[in-house]
């Protein structure tokens, strides 16, 4: 009995060998497919966040337009809104007939558009392209003796025009504003008709156009 356990040992102990671990290609194949998983929990947690950030900004826009169409019954004064490149801003008339920030605080204070999204406005189905952003000029301006400071402050108070009103009774200029993510296929849709109605909506970017 003794030998006969003896001769079972070699074939045991071989087995073990040959058992004992995965081979070096299995490792790689395995080391590949864990890659492969936590990129795509990467990406799927990164558009996440995205898509978070996204809906918050367009229903804070939209917030705010209603806010602002409340202001303008309420007072009974037009109200403007703008968009720059970076931003968008409230605007109101002074005593010059010029159109100037509404309030440099509160909460229809000018505000930025959170990175990296961007805004396309439509009137009429035409593109409108934004202003330039606030002290951001088309070109230099040549320098001149003196101080100019007042004249440079009336001519961008000239310049700044509102791309969509908000009249008292509830009128608003008809719009379509898109806010979109650079490559990121969904995006929001805020409108605003005659009767100053705003609608808010999630869209798909359609493969080969721009909408």
């Amino acid at each position: 009995m003794t030998s006969g356990a003896a001769r079972a040992l070699p074939a045991s102990a071989a087995t073990a060998f040959r058992q004992r671990g995965f081979t070096l290609l299995e490792l790689l194949a395995v080391i590949v497919i864990i890659g492969i998983i936590v990129t795509f929990a990467s990406l799927s947690i990164g558009n996440r966040a995205l898509d978070d950030r996204l809906e918050a900004e367009s229903r804070r826009i939209e917030q705010l337009l209603r806010l602002a169409e409340d202001e303008a019954d309420l007072k009974g004064l037009a109200i403007g809104l703008a968009f720059t490149k970076d931003g968008y801003r409230f605007l109101s008339a002074n005593t010059s007939q010029n159109w100037v920030d509404y309030a440099q605080s509160g909460i229809l204070r000018s505000r930025p558009l959170l990175q990296p999204f961007f805004v396309e406005l439509r009137m009429e189905g035409r593109l409108i392209p934004p202003l330039p952003s606030a002290g951001e000029d088309d070109a230099p301006r040549p320098a001149a003796a003196g101080n100019n400071d007042d004249k440079d402050d009336d001519d961008e108070a000239k310049k700044l025009k509102p791309q969509v009103l908000l009249l008292p009774g509830g009128q608003m200029t008809p719009f379509t504003l898109d806010l979109k993510a650079p490559n990121y296929p969904s995006y929001f849709r805020i409108e605003g008709d005659l009767l100053g109605r705003v609608t808010r909506e999630r869209r798909q970017v359609v493969p080969g156009t721009d909408r």
